[in-house]
């Protein structure tokens, strides 16, 4: 009996149906953890190192989208203490603080406020501060220069820009950055520095840093002072700004590692380096809804707090990638916000590329990069970037310095998520897959995350992530419009063989549909396992789909799947969550890939009468 020929709608739709079904097991197992800790009871904040981090007696509130001076003033009679907005700008912000008579009163007054719906978070005010003293650098001369531009030992075949102390920025090679402004330099990136604000630009409170007269600056804001001039009376927040995007191939001083990206200076701790949860939080908030692409804070505490980790949250869901340093006290626990589960947690290595000596580690921690190690390379071991500081006679001194810290780590990876982003790579989930697929190789992971940071690698892969579906999407353009021609040049030769529509179309479907999954789930879903395999031709295969057309169909639906599992597989770029490994899928592959072909060879024989 001669089979029959045609479509089986019914068996389509039900593999649709099963493919769907499959959907929410994957993301059941992709599963992200809440990574912080709980947060201790109101009366429990020991001091660390002699310092304390908490105050007791205030509360920071942030109100829900929405509220606004009436619900302020209602919240404040429901605790019987007066509510004001955190800073001029709370009002588009929303963050309220009070202050309390004693301890007990701050008890009572937080559980009926987190109770309140018109209340998003509310918890005490803790303190966050620069891991780094400068204290040291700033009394201590500058490291002698160099001016060979050149490193004898560098063999990278890149583009070296002209900075005259370039040479010393063994934390740039380290990274292959120089492979990496082959592909891109951050340029269309803005990465907002929440710190001790930058030496931007020459106003009343100070002057420009000599080094960054071509650096790309967007409009910030000093949450202390609470001006539009967040100008760096501290050194820290400028040398951090300098490592991301220091004025570069400017013949002076040395260079920034996404050069081209703008930096926006957010200033939240004062000159001794401290600022509230309530400042930080609201600054999270201000950069995230003024176009801050990436943010970076190095600072931290010992301490969780609720009204962070929301603001972190929402930056976040706008789309800012959030890195943060680690922490410095040499031992496991990282700090806060670093080990927020919306953050990106980062480690410091010296220049042999082990963790540095006083680099914080634990399970949070995403990736490493270079902070410095004078205790491995002397002076020469530390971060060398344009600041200004002060030394003990007050003076100014606008000079390179030499620090170390998590503090420097921070701003390696805050840049290369610029170049992810610059290359079109902009959800944050993405950008961490990226850094993390790309990164060099170093265990273990407690110490060192994924490994240390590959700016080269992450640009190359940011660029094939995207790329890649652009030139899918032509060539299956391609494949119509040279399908359409064949078609009309058979019927012009009087051949009955037409247009093959639908075998185009099942072929561009399995070119085009994991794209489309992974545009739709984001790079690091298991979800995408659905779409870098064979299982919907499988799954029609199982269901009775067994017809000479539906063979045929499915064959080249498998062709589709098949190359363009192969190709991101072979290319390193298959978007699988971070824990996979690339050649931890080689059975995957192989599997996939056998099967695939099977079911083409089947579709193509010629079916038995």
């Amino acid at each position: 009996m001669r089979e029959k020929s045609g479509f089986a709608p019914g068996r389509w739709l039900a593999a649709a149906g099963l493919t769907l079904a499959v959907v929410p097991i994957a993301l059941a197992w992709q599963g992200t953890a809440w990574r912080g800790s709980a947060a201790p009871a109101v009366r429990d904040w020991p001091a660390v190192n002699g310092e304390s981090w908490v105050s007791p007696n205030e509360i920071v509130v942030q109100l829900k989208p929405g509220n606004d001076g009436d619900a302020l003033n209602a919240l404040g009679r429901l605790v019987g203490t007066p509510l004001a907005w955190n800073s001029p700008l709370a009002t588009a912000t929303e963050v309220a603080h009070l202050t309390l008579p004693s301890a007990a009163a701050t008890v009572s007054a937080l559980a009926a406020l987190q109770a309140d719906s018109r209340v998003e978070a509310a918890d005490v005010v803790h303190y966050y501060r620069t891991p780094e003293s400068l204290t040291e650098a700033a009394n201590s001369p500058a490291l002698t220069p160099q001016t060979d531009a050149a490193n004898p030992g560098d063999d990278s075949a890149g583009w070296k820009p002209n900075d005259p102390r370039y040479n010393e920025q063994w934390n740039l090679r380290m990274v292959k950055a120089e492979e990496a402004w082959s592909v891109t330099r951050g340029k269309g990136a803005i990465v907002a520095v929440i710190d001790t604000g930058v030496a931007s630009s020459d106003s009343k409170k100070g002057k420009r840093a000599r080094d960054f007269g071509e650096t790309k600056f967007v409009k910030g804001y000093d949450f202390v002072f609470r001006d539009d001039t967040p100008y760096d009376d501290n050194g820290h927040g400028t040398h951090v700004a300098g490592t991301i995007a220091e004025s570069t191939d400017n013949k002076e001083g040395v260079a920034g590692l996404a050069f081209e990206a703008a930096i926006m200076p957010i200033k939240v701790l004062s000159t001794g380096g401290s600022g509230s949860s309530a400042t930080i939080a609201e600054a999270i908030r201000w950069a995230a809804d003024h176009g801050a692409n990436v943010i970076n804070m190095s600072l931290g505490g010992p301490y969780p707090d609720k009204v962070m980790a929301a603001a972190c949250e929402y930056a976040k869901k706008k789309g800012v990638t959030i890195i943060c340093a680690a922490g410095n006290s040499g031992r496991e626990g990282v700090g806060y916000p670093a080990a927020y589960k919306d953050c990106v947690a980062v480690s410091a290595v010296g220049p042999k590329g082990d963790l540095s000596f006083y680099s914080t580690w634990g399970k949070q921690i995403a990736i490493a990069a270079p902070g410095g190690d004078k205790q491995v390379g002397g002076e020469a071991g530390g971060i060398l970037q344009n600041t200004v500081l002060r030394g003990q006679d007050g003076a100014v001194l606008d000079d390179y310095f030499a620090f170390q810290g998590t503090s420097m780590a921070s701003p390696h990876a805050a840049a290369v998520a610029a170049l992810v982003v610059a290359q079109g790579v902009k959800d944050p989930d993405d950008v961490q897959c990226v850094l993390q697929k790309s990164a060099q190789k170093k265990g273990p992971s407690d110490k060192y995350g994924a490994g240390i940071i590959d700016a080269a690698g992450a640009a190359k892969l940011a660029a094939n992530v995207y790329g890649d579906g652009i030139a899918r999407f032509w060539i299956v353009a391609g494949l119509f419009t040279g399908c359409g021609v064949l078609g009309y040049l058979r019927r012009k030769a009087g051949s009955n063989l037409g247009y093959p529509f639908w075998g185009t179309t099942a072929l561009a479907f399995g070119l085009l549909f994991p794209d489309w999954l992974t545009g739709y789930f984001g790079m690091t879903a298991h979800a995408n396992l659905i779409g870098h395999s064979i299982l919907i031709p499988g799954a029609l295969i199982a269901l009775g789909a067994s017809s000479k057309t539906e063979r045929r169909l499915l064959g080249w639906m498998a062709l589709g799947l098949t190359l363009h599992l192969g190709w991101e597989f072979l290319r390193g770029t298959t978007p699988v969550g971070v824990e996979i490994g690339t050649w931890q899928l080689v059975p995957w592959v192989v599997a996939n890939v056998v099967i695939g072909f099977s079911i083409l060879l089947s579709g193509l024989t010629p079916a038995r009468d």
